[in-house]
């Protein structure tokens, strides 16, 4: 599968790494200069290019990492990405309004949901706030990315790509269902 990357930052050099070790055509477009990473891209495994944000928007999935100032300026000329599926791997889990609640800010997810309303949004991220009880299971070991968003198509699409790059993929909405059923004082 081709993936496309815009941007970068520890947790999308993993997965463009992971992908192309796994098989994957990478393409890898930086936010502000693709000079800055042709080092980086040489020393990885597999089939690996630096290219324009427009040739890294063609993959039928994009990893995005783009700064929040910037997402307007960055995902204004792309093509057409109806039916895409967009990782989204900006910011954690948490509420502007909680940190600014008299500012009407948008997160990073909604600023980009409002410029590409055809797309198929997946939210992906390994921090999980520590006031929310993770049922353990057995078979996790150290390896969990969570996601979450509302398409489930596109979610099953983020959890096979995932298992491809061994990360045990968890629907971080199925297990805030399990976990508000299994806390529940009712």
């Amino acid at each position: 599968m081709k993936i496309g990357f815009i941007g970068v930052c520890g947790t999308t050099l993993d997965l463009a790494a992971r992908a192309a070790k796994s098989g994957h055509q990478v393409l890898i477009s930086h936010t502000r200069s693709n000079n800055h990473m042709r080092d980086v891209v040489g020393m990885m495994e597999g089939q690996v290019k630096l290219v324009s944000r427009r040739e890294a928007a063609e993959a039928k999935m994009l990893v995005l990492f783009i700064p929040r100032e910037d997402i307007q300026l960055f995902l204004s000329d792309l093509p057409d990405m109806s039916e895409k599926i967009l990782l989204h791997a900006n910011n954690p889990i948490y509420s502007l309004e909680c940190l600014t609640p008299s500012l009407n800010l948008k997160s990073s997810g909604e600023i980009i949901a409002s410029l590409l309303p055809e797309a198929h949004i997946v939210k992906i991220h390994n921090i999980v706030d520590a006031e929310i009880p993770v049922p353990q299971k057995k078979t996790q070991a150290g390896n969990e990315l969570f996601y979450t968003g509302s398409n489930k198509w596109a979610k099953n699409k983020v959890k096979s790509f995932l298992k491809t790059l061994n990360f045990m993929g968890i629907d971080f909405d199925e297990m805030y269902l399990e976990t508000k059923f299994a806390y529940s004082p009712n």
